[in-house]
């Protein structure tokens, strides 16, 4: 990860770091992307797409992380 090196690789920590890159490239405000999306943190239609698409992204992983939790919990109760 080129941003977050002192942190363990996760799907989140390198999505932290795609978006802050997207930040720094197009000189936005650092904020969460649904954020950016509410407040019109993006300067055209190109950065509202790539935000739009982050966040649906980023639910996704998120998902994926509560069901391998939930999955992990479920096995150790019942192992």
């Amino acid at each position: 990860m080129k941003h977050f090196k002192n942190k363990e690789f996760s799907l989140f920590n390198y999505m932290c770091d795609i978006l802050y890159d997207f930040y720094e490239r197009n000189d936005l405000e650092h904020m969460c992307a649904l954020d950016s999306l509410a407040v019109g943190n993006y300067k055209d239609t190109k950065h509202y797409l790539f935000l739009q698409r982050f966040c649906d992204v980023w639910d996704r992983v998120e998902q994926r992380e509560v069901n391998n939790n939930l999955k992990e919990k479920n096995n150790v109760r019942y192992n």
